[in-house]
Order: structure tokens, then sequence, then C-alpha cells
């Protein structure tokens, strides 16, 4: 239970820093809006050629902004010298990889619930009946993604 306490304190640490400096989450979301918005005028609407990429489009969108999240969450943490910080504390390098993890999870699953809406309404998907089965998919993509990160 003592290292669920301290994966918390990591956790909400980012969640606080985020709150105030508010860089990386609207970073993310108007990242991955532009390419969302770029490749929706690049295909005729209603073609063929759109059912056939929008997938590829959306997570292109999602790993670029996924990755310019995770490098402003780690560039914060060397600029102040947090990281070395964390590095000090009495803490099991596990608890810190899965603080931070959970973090940068929970910041590009947030970036993709506000952009999967508006990619569906610019390619003209159906939103209820394209998430239910893509929401396990999301999260599981999701969080191998920011294990790796």
């Amino acid at each position: 239970m003592r290292n669920l306490e301290k994966i918390w304190a990591i956790v909400r640490k980012d969640l606080l820093t985020e709150l105030r400096s508010r860089e990386t989450l609207p970073s993310m979301v108007l990242f991955s809006l532009l390419v969302v918005l770029i490749f929706n005028f690049t295909f005729e609407p209603g073609s063929e050629a759109v059912a056939e990429a929008s997938p590829g489009i959306l997570w292109v969108a999602i790993i670029f902004a996924g990755t310019l999240g995770l490098n402003r969450s780690f560039v914060s943490e060397q600029e102040e010298e947090c990281l070395q910080g964390l590095l000090l504390c009495p803490i099991d390098r596990g608890v810190l990889y899965l603080g931070k993890m959970l973090g940068n999870l929970l910041f590009i699953l947030i970036m993709e619930g506000l952009v999967f809406p508006i990619f569906a309404i610019l390619f003209n998907l159906d939103f209820v009946g394209a998430l239910l089965p893509l929401l396990p998919v999301f999260f599981l993509a999701t969080l191998g993604f920011a294990a790796l990160g």
C-alpha cells in the first residue's frame, strides 16, 4: 500500500505541475487537432480514400502529439532538476517509473478524449458506433505508448 501512495504522489505532482503551467496538454491537443485538420483538407469528403486513410490519420495525430507530450514532460523535469530530486528520493525506481508512466498515460488519454470527437465530426464517422469498439484499443495502445515513453 505504501508504494501506491508514492505512485499517487508522483502522478499528483505531474497533474499539479500541468495545472499550473498549462504547457503540455494544450500543446498536445492543438498539435493533434492541427494534424487532423490538415489531413481533413487533403482528402475529398466522402471518398473511399478517406475511409481507408482515416485510421492512420488518427494514429499519426495521437502518436505525434503523444511524443510531443512525453518530450515536454521530461524537458520540464530536467530544466528544474526535478528529475534529479526524484532520483534522490528513497523510493524504488519502479515506483518512479509507474508514477511518471501513469501521469503521461492520463495526459494522452485526455488528449485522445478531446481529439476523437472532433476527428469523428470532420471525417463523418458514426461517433457512438465507432467509439465503443475502439475504447479498449485506445487504452491498450496508449498504455503501451506511455510505458515506452
